[in-house]
């Protein structure tokens, strides 16, 4: 497996982001953000993290809580602690045991 590019940005926990987010590279989210995030590139949610908003990303991992509607071009990925509600458009998904997933899917 590929190492992931280095990280171009940390949202921290504990902070508190609204608004429309675009950005290059790779970007980890483990505070709380509200409102449109769009990357050509990778979002990571963290375990701590909560978007609750529209997410348009080419890879999108999550691992924390996503509430919305997610577009993802290339791999979507929940991992075991991650939760996801709303409309989710991606192309691939991987969900891992113990994800939760309470969303109308178009996959493929």
């Amino acid at each position: 497996m590929a190492q992931p590019p280095p990280l171009a940005a940390l949202l921290g926990k504990g902070a508190r982001y609204s608004g429309d987010l675009s950005f290059d590279g790779r970007v980890r989210l483990d505070g709380s953000f509200k409102g449109r995030i769009h990357t050509e590139d990778v979002l990571e949610i963290g375990e701590t993290g909560v978007v609750d908003g529209h997410i348009d990303a080419a890879t999108l991992i999550v691992a924390g809580r996503v509430t919305g509607s997610v577009k993802v071009s290339s791999l979507l990925t929940l991992t075991r602690t991650g939760t996801l509600q709303g409309d989710v458009d991606a192309v691939r998904i991987t969900v891992e045991p113990g994800a939760k997933i309470e969303a109308k899917l178009r996959v493929g």
